[in-house]
């Protein structure tokens, strides 16, 4: 049981790391500094990752602030601030390809436990895209964040 305190202690305290910068990198007034900050939360938050903490999560976490980033500040030179890179990003992790959501979507209150985080994990991965959506390049990337984005509203 000790373990299991500490590791809960280790993921929280790297949270906490994690909000403090963020708060930074969400702050109009520090601008392109912003990004420095941005990056100070993700190692914070690959820590909680390392320490436990639910890839899933994080990922939601970091996609919403690149997203942020990169719709109040632009693209940057940095793949990382690149807006078709984060649909590549969010694309490659989605626990479900698009026939599948289609699919569960329909009768989601009646599917099990396990299918219906997987949708709700799908809806908050894909959350950020919508800041973006407009700055995508034309291609296939932006083509499957559209009809993901058109199912959204259905996902739970």
């Amino acid at each position: 049981m000790e373990g299991v305190e500490f590791g809960t202690d280790y993921i929280n305290s790297w949270l906490t790391a994690w909000q403090r910068n963020l708060l930074y990198a969400q702050d109009p007034g520090q601008g392109e500094a912003r990004r420095i900050w941005a990056r100070v939360a993700f190692s914070a938050l690959d820590g909680a990752e390392r320490a436990g903490y639910l890839t899933r999560n994080a990922n939601v976490s970091r996609f919403n602030l690149r997203a942020l980033l990169i719709a109040d500040l632009g693209p940057g030179e940095d793949p990382l601030w690149d807006p078709d890179r984060l649909a590549s990003d969010v694309l490659a992790v989605l626990p479900l390809n698009l026939e599948q959501a289609v699919d569960w979507a329909v009768d989601w209150r009646t599917r099990p436990g396990d299918e219906i985080l997987a949708l709700r994990t799908c809806k908050n991965l894909l959350a950020p895209m919508k800041l973006i959506i407009d700055q995508l390049a034309e291609g296939p990337a932006r083509a499957e964040i559209y009809r993901w984005l058109n199912l959204w509203p259905q996902l739970p």
